[in-house]
C-alpha cells in the first residue's frame, strides 16, 4: 500500500452531510448498484438516487465495526462524506481487466455514512438523482 493514499473529495450534491443514511439495492447479480443516500436521516427528504451501471465490486459495512481500509477517516476531519480514493490498490489490481473486458474509466467511491460505509469500484460516472418525497424503486431480475 502507497505511504499516502489520495483520497479526494467527491463532489456530489449530498458531500457536506454529516454522517448520512446510506442504504444499498443490487441488481444484476450485484454489476448494478443503487444506493440511497438520506442527508438528514433515514425518514427525511430529499434524498439522493446515486446509481452504479458497471460495477466491479463492493463493499457495505457497518461503520461503528470499520476495519482499517487504509484511508484512516477523512470525512470525520473535513466535514464531507464521499471521496474518491484515486489509485487505491484495489483499483490498481483491477487495471488488468481494463482492456480484457473493456473496463473504461474505472473509479473506487467513497461514502461515509452514519450507519453504513459504502465503497464501490465502478466503470464511468453514476447517475445522481435528486428525490423530494417518497417514491417506490422497482427492479426486476431474471434468474
Amino acid at each position: 500500500m502507497s505511504s499516502a493514499p489520495e483520497i479526494v473529495p467527491w463532489e456530489v450534491p449530498f458531500a457536506s452531510s454529516v454522517d448520512p443514511s446510506v442504504g444499498i439495492i443490487t441488481e444484476n447479480l450485484g454489476e448494478t448498484i443503487t444506493l440511497v443516500v438520506a442527508p438528514l436521516g433515514i425518514d427525511k427528504y430529499p434524498k439522493y438516487i446515486v446509481r452504479f451501471d458497471r460495477v466491479i465490486t463492493s463493499l457495505c459495512y457497518e461503520e461503528a465495526c470499520a476495519f482499517d481500509r487504509g484511508y484512516g477517516y477523512p470525512g470525520k476531519q473535513d466535514g464531507s462524506c464521499a471521496y474518491r480514493w484515486l489509485g487505491s490498490e484495489w483499483l490498481q489490481g483491477y487495471q488488468k481487466g481494463v482492456d480484457l473486458f473493456g473496463w473504461k474509466d474505472l473509479g473506487h467511491y467513497l461514502i461515509f455514512g452514519g450507519d453504513s460505509i459504502v465503497e464501490v469500484i465502478a466503470c464511468g460516472t453514476p447517475d445522481i438523482k435528486w428525490l423530494d418525497a417518497k417514491t417506490t424503486i422497482t427492479t426486476i431480475h431474471e434468474v
